[in-house]
This record gives C-alpha cells, structure tokens and sequence, in this order.
C-alpha cells in the first residue's frame, strides 16, 4: 500500500559517508538482546554477586554488553555500572587493567595493594556521587580471565562488602567460558565458581523469521539518520520506494529464507549476528542505486549481499569447531 509521505529534505550523499550503516555505529536492541537484558536486570536488581553469559562468536555478545551496560544505567542511576574488555594478558593483572583503563594516575612501578585501593577508592566515591551502594562490573571476553584475575575479583567483592557495598560481575564470553568453570572446580576453587560462574545464560542469534522481522522493523521505522530528522534508515537510502509504500520487513520471508538455505543442515542457530547485520547493510547501501516507485528487493540482490557478507565461510568454519554446550 502506498502512503502519502514526504521525502524528507535531507542531503543524502553529503550525509553518505557518515550514515550510521556505512560506518557500521549504531545500536539495535534486538529481540535477543531484550530478552537478555530482562534476565540480567532482575539479577542486578536482586543483588546477586555474579552471572555470566555465553555465545558462540560473531552472535553480537559484545554488542549485547554495551547496550547491556547503557540500559542498566539508564534503569538504575544510584548503581555504578563499569564496562570493561578483558584482553587475555597472563603476565598483567585485573586490578592494574582497571586502574589503566579507568586512566587513574599511578606511580611507576605501583605496588598492588596501592592500585587495589585506589582502585576501590574510585568506586566509592563514584557511588556516593550518585548516592548509592551497587557496584556493577561488566567484564566482556571473560573467557581470557585467569585464576588469578577471578581471585582478585573476589578480594574486591570482599573489600567492598566490608564498607556496605554490593557487586555484581556480569561476564560476557565465548563458549571457552564453561571450560574455566570446570578448571575451577578440578582445583577446588567451588568459592569462586559459586560467586562468578554458577549463573550462566546463552547467548542466541537470530533464531526466527519473527526476529528478523523484528530487526528488519528497527530499520524501517525506529532508526533515524540524522538524529531528529524523522528519516529512517530505509528512508535514507530508499526515500522514493519508502513513500511508495517498501519497507525492509515485507521482504523478511525471502532474505529469511536464503540466510537459513545457506546455513543449511547447522540451521539458524549457526547465523551470525553480526554477519547477518552486515547483509542488511548492503542491500540498503547498493539498492540506494535503484530506488524507485516500484522497488522491491531481488533473490539476487539478497544473493550478492549474502555472498558479500561471508556468512557461508563463517557457517563452514564453525561446523569444524567442536561441539560446544
């Protein structure tokens, strides 16, 4: 059905280069990631010490914990919430990765005990700032942290328990993560696993035409460029096929059904988020070429971008991995 819109007065290739699709920086809260979000929330709100989540890669973990960390402290503004990426030095040390990323000053050579208090000091005072007693720590790419790094994470627990303070640690990792369970449990570190490691939560892709769907929807209808402008994504790159009517999710069934077709036998589990967005992108940025009235989105154009996007290698590759919980 055509809708009597009009095309937004928006200087479309000046604009090209920037667009949130072409630099790949935006934020999509898909399904997956909503129903994440509600199980961590109530688990923040009740106060629990520890929960992680696991995905295969490229399921869009990291991108779950950012928007993961924004929406918590959107929801709980007393909490100090603390993003962090792990990056798998065996020869540094958690506390010292926090204080240099955190860019507290320190001395050369600073001993431990000083970075670990400066470190909790900083906490405090960020809490009582916002008058509060909740300290979060989201550690992405927790599958790198050693034995070493989840004793230290307890120190701090119990370091701030003892000045009234609560923490949770939210790990987000890949499926490696369930093996360091089992490490620590063979050393005997069951303290550790019951503080960190006894809530886990998988991590899924894009699992139904329903959410894809439903992703398809965000670039039609919620999604603006420039900010304010009341121009959507698809608008952008379609403003003729847009206010004829097209929009992404009417052709979710036909891109649905190639993305599952080339996943074939590992089925729409093996997706990859991340590869899938992707695909997207470049039907809207080659099909900005054929905007019309009467456009509609080809097999073949859903081919090319399927093809672009490397999700067949990706699929291929991962049906070689063993077999992980």
């Amino acid at each position: 059905m055509k809708e009597d819109l009009k095309v937004p007065e928006v200087d479309r290739e000046r604009l090209l280069e920037d667009h949130p699709v072409v630099t790949t920086r935006y934020t999509l809260i898909t399904p997956m990631i909503a129903k994440a979000y509600s199980i961590i929330r109530e688990r923040v709100f009740a106060r629990h010490t520890g929960t992680f989540m696991y995905a295969r890669p490229r399921m869009g973990k990291t991108r779950c914990a950012t928007i993961i960390r924004d929406l918590l402290a959107a929801e709980f503004p007393r909490k100090y919430i603390l993003y962090h990426t792990c990056d798998g030095d065996k020869a540094g040390r958690l506390v010292g990765d926090l204080v240099t990323a955190l860019k507290l000053p320190t001395k050369s050579k600073e001993p431990y005990n000083q970075l670990k208090e400066k470190f909790l000091l900083h906490v405090i005072v960020e809490l009582e700032e916002r008058n509060g007693n909740h300290f979060v720590l989201i550690l992405d790419e927790n599958q790198m942290l050693t034995i070493e790094a989840y004793t230290e994470l307890s120190v701090i627990h119990n370091k701030l328990e003892s000045r009234g303070i609560n923490m949770t640690t939210l790990g987000f990792g890949q499926s490696e993560i369930l093996g360091k369970q089992n490490l620590l449990f063979s050393l005997g570190a069951t303290n550790l696993v019951a503080r960190f490691l006894c809530e886990p939560i998988k991590f899924v892709g894009c699992l139904t035409v329903e959410d894809f769907t439903s992703i398809l929807n965000e670039y039609d209808s919620n999604k603006e460029y420039p900010l304010d402008s009341g121009c959507t994504y698809t608008q952008f790159f379609l403003p003729l096929a847009y206010a004829a009517g097209f929009r992404l999710a009417g052709a979710a069934g036909l891109i649905w059904a190639a993305l599952t077709n080339t996943a074939g036998d590992a089925g729409a589990a093996a997706l990859p988020l991340e590869h899938t967005l992707r695909m997207v992108e470049d039907i809207l940025m080659r099909s900005r070429h054929a905007d019309n009235s009467d456009f509609s989105i080809s097999n073949e154009t859903v081919a090319v971008a399927i093809n672009k996007s490397l999700i067949l290698d990706f699929v291929m590759i991962m049906q070689q991995a063993p077999k992980q919980v």
